[in-house]
């Protein structure tokens, strides 16, 4: 048990969450990130609200597509330290429970296979993480354990109380805000390499390796595993390391490049591609943004204000919207400063989530390049938008002006509908997606690849389908329920502080158990001692 190696490829929220995870029940980590550093940056807090953000974006990349990827489609990136971590939102809301089955409703491919209470318990401990702020409970969204509470404005609880008998649910958007009073030299509140790996790096509970950038996974068809992770450093020299498993976790783009370029003579087209559905199926939130004008000013607020989805009863599988209201320039320290105070102002930005139905089509492949250095391969994207999808996101313009109707305040929006830029919302999901049946997914419910149980799948690739919800903390979640069922597989006793996944005897790594024995030995191809 001592000798069990596990690679977790890349630091971000959900690399994190596993190997904090594993490292709790003694399981030797080794973290592969492409990221030769974190972002620099500064954040100052004053009883809640934030006075000062500023961060270095020289690591934010847009510009990793390869050439042959659809026109209008966006993909950011961050090959840094705890990832895309460094720039979001920190919007964290869970998943309700009808967001595990709605997609049923539709077609047998767009089942998850674990429920809201499978999940719920992983919640609790990646908000623990995050050190949440939220207000009251919002219909149709379950309670974060949050650190810390909110309160609407005085004019915005009207709202909220217009609308409490059957109008839109609305209410704080949960974020990861830390704590109240902070003066933090990082890019923002919650950066999971600075909340995260940084403290277990120290510990020496985890190996971090920068600037290694994964070309593929090795696998041996005569132990029927992988067995090595193999990574191109940051001298542009060629390293593998052994390992009992893997956890890839380099976000839904690199990971699942990181799988099509794993080959072997079992799986000629990518690891775990055996039935072609790696890469497949991407699903992201189409994302619109505009402004409101309202005939009387309303608190400037501090903390978004979230109009959840319509009841799943009174909407169509996988349509639904959500909208966060709130400054319309963030960066503009007068708009800021109303904040303080409880100013008011009559123009607020409105951003919307969308859903899609995913589709087979659509997708991560390789590109032309993919035989190159790792550190310069681009992949081809397609991602599209069918017209009930783009319909469904305009008239979420309509839910905005229904809500403050109902509280007697008029809103002037915009005639202009811009066109979607498919990837904007920055949560590309779904192309090594989660099914109980191999024929409609890549892994199982325990995020285990079905063709290669010892490679879990830890990010947003492992979605289903995709809720308009902001998707992080579930990622989280998932990624520590999968770690603590992967340190059970690898026969590690369970933490008694936590809870724990549970064995069972049918898993399909039973019967590998005494192959699973990865000695960590940094190595090049060759076998040589690096």
């Amino acid at each position: 048990m001592s000798n069990d190696v596990v690679v977790v490829v890349g630091s971000g929220p959900s690399g994190a969450g596993a190997a904090a995870q594993l490292a709790s029940r003694g399981v030797r980590v080794v973290i592969l990130d492409a990221g030769p550093r974190e972002p620099g940056g500064w954040v100052v807090k004053a009883g809640g609200n934030t006075l000062y953000r500023r961060f270095d974006n020289s690591l934010y990349s847009t510009d990793r597509l390869a050439d042959d990827s659809d026109q209008d489609v966006y993909w950011a990136s961050s090959l840094s330290l705890g990832g895309l971590s460094n720039y979001w939102t920190s919007a964290v809301p869970r998943f309700a429970p009808d967001d595990f089955t709605d997609g049923a409703r539709l077609d047998e491919r767009y089942r998850w296979p674990v429920s809201y209470d499978d999940v719920e318990p992983w919640y609790g401990l990646a908000e623990a993480d995050l050190v949440v702020t939220a207000g009251n409970p919002i219909a149709g969204v379950p309670d974060n354990e949050a650190r810390y509470r909110g309160k609407l404005p005085a004019d915005w609880r009207a709202v909220r109380d217009a609308n409490a008998n059957g109008g839109e649910p609305v209410g704080l958007i949960p974020l990861a805000k830390g704590k109240r009073w902070m003066v933090a030299r990082r890019a923002a509140e919650y950066s999971s390499y600075h909340c995260v790996v940084a403290p277990l790096e120290r510990d020496g509970r985890v190996e971090l390796v920068r600037g290694a950038h994964v070309s593929h996974l090795e696998w041996s068809a005569t132990e029927g595993r992988v067995v090595r992770a193999v990574y191109v450093d940051e001298g542009g020299q060629e390293q593998a390391i052994e390992c009992s498993a893997v956890v890839l976790a380099a976000g839904t783009v690199d990971s699942t490049m990181i799988a099509l370029r794993s080959r072997s003579e079992d799986f000629p087209d990518g690891l775990g591609n055996a039935h072609g559905l790696v890469g497949r199926y991407l699903h992201d939130h189409p994302r619109d943004w505009w402004v409101g004008v309202t005939d009387q000013p309303l608190t400037a607020p501090a903390h978004p204000v979230y109009v959840a989805r319509e009841p799943f009863e009174d909407s169509e599988p996988l349509l639904a919207t959500s909208l966060t209201i709130g400054l319309t320039a963030l960066r503009n320290p007068r708009q800021r400063l109303r904040t303080f105070y409880g100013g008011r102002t009559d123009r607020f930005g409105v951003q919307v989530f969308g859903t899609m139905v995913p589709r087979p089509e659509i997708g991560v492949s390789l590109s032309g390049d993919h035989e190159s250095d790792p550190r310069n391969a681009r992949p081809t994207v397609r991602l599209s938008y069918e017209q009930p999808e783009v319909t469904n996101v305009t008239a979420a313009r309509e839910r905005f002006r229904h809500a403050l109707a109902a509280a007697g305040i008029g809103v002037e929006l915009p005639d202009h509908v811009d066109d979607l830029s498919p990837g904007s919302s920055v949560h590309m999901s779904g192309t090594m997606r989660m099914h109980d049946d191999p024929q409609f997914g890549v892994i199982d419910r325990w995020s285990r690849m079905h063709d290669a149980p010892n490679v879990i799948v830890a990010d947003m690739s492992s979605f289903t389908t995709g809720p308009e919800k902001n998707p992080t903390l579930t990622s989280m979640a998932l990624a520590r329920r999968a770690a603590d069922r992967l340190a059970d597989d690898l026969g590690h006793p369970p933490a008694s502080s936590l809870p724990s996944a549970g064995s069972d005897a049918s898993g399909p790594l039973q019967g590998l158990r005494s192959k699973l024995t990865g000695a960590g030995r940094h190595q090049n191809p060759a076998g040589r001692s690096a």
